[in-house]
């Protein structure tokens, strides 16, 4: 059997980016020969993997790359076991990297993962697998998502930011509008903002999805018919019960976080005023970090 000498280690250590007991121990087990010992690691990183699929991964981080022409954008969520791994330059690296690809790959996650990561790594499963080896949690890309717009602008904004563009929620939201970039970014900004801390589910009450929209109404129904109040008057208290959900959760009828006294069409509307211009929102993302995990 070939002599594993530190050299050797040192080489494959380099190539892979593995610890040192690994590289000599896939050395010994390929009789030196590097090619078989970065093969040795990588089913060995599979293995490793696969043992990690069962635990629970709800921290990590939110990324969100745009175009910058500001009407292509793209977020992504990558999950790990630990905020410490969170922070972790290896982890970041790999998600600031992922988070122009998801931009590439307009958000589809199944091309993402199937994607060259870059020239010298092969393709983005192979790299996370490696990754989950090296850092020894189980790591998740758990969701992409991605919005253009070709008559207007996209805002965004990431609240708890690790690293730039990096943090544990991101929003992404577009506007169809005929005012520049360059004068509607702040609205943009705060626009975003607000989504981040009042977490509406939709733009408008139609938007909502039925079920959701049906389950609230028989809650609220279910609820009210405990008054024992008479027919006419459970409804009106079901009408009242859902405007005020209507509040809670949808975006144009939300008050505005940084100014309370107006909603946000009041904010919208304003600001259309002030720019001498027209704001439509048409979309927006909102992803936190293992939110529903």
């Amino acid at each position: 059997m070939k002599k594993i000498s530190p050299s050797d280690i040192k080489k494959l250590r380099d190539l892979t980016s593995a610890g040192f007991l690994d590289c000599k121990e896939a050395l010994c087990e390929s009789d030196g020969d590097t090619d078989k010992a970065i093969e040795y690691l990588r089913k060995k990183g599979v293995s490793s993997a696969e043992k990690k699929s069962s635990r629970n991964a709800s921290e990590g981080l939110v990324s969100i790359s745009k175009n910058d022409s500001n009407n292509n954008a793209a977020i992504i969520e990558v999950n790990s076991e630990t905020d410490f791994v969170a922070r972790n330059e290896n982890f970041q690296n790999f998600v600031f990297n992922l988070s122009k690809l998801n931009l590439e790959q307009k958000g589809n996650l199944d091309q993402l993962v199937k994607s060259r990561y870059n020239r010298n790594d092969g393709n983005v499963s192979d790299v996370l697998t490696n990754l989950i080896s090296k850092i020894g949690e189980k790591l998740t890309i758990r969701r992409c998502g991605y919005i253009n717009i070709n008559d207007g602008s996209i805002g965004s904004y990431i609240h708890n930011v690790v690293k730039d563009g990096m943090g544990k929620i991101g929003v992404l939201v577009s506007v169809k509008t005929n005012i520049d970039f360059s004068l509607i970014s702040d609205f943009l900004k705060k626009l975003s903002m607000h989504i981040a801390a009042a977490n509406p589910i939709s733009i408008t009450p139609s938007d909502i999805d039925d079920d959701i929209l049906e389950k609230e109404k028989a809650f609220q129904l279910e609820e009210i018919k405990k008054s024992g109040k008479d027919q006419s008057i459970q409804e009106k208290m079901l009408e009242g019960k859902m405007n005020k959900y209507f509040k809670d959760v949808v975006l144009l009828k939300q008050n505005f976080v940084m100014d309370d006294s107006i909603t946000i069409t009041q904010f919208i509307d304003n600001t259309s005023k002030e720019l001498n211009g027209t704001i439509e929102i048409k979309k927006f993302i909102r992803f936190k970090v293992g939110e529903g995990i």
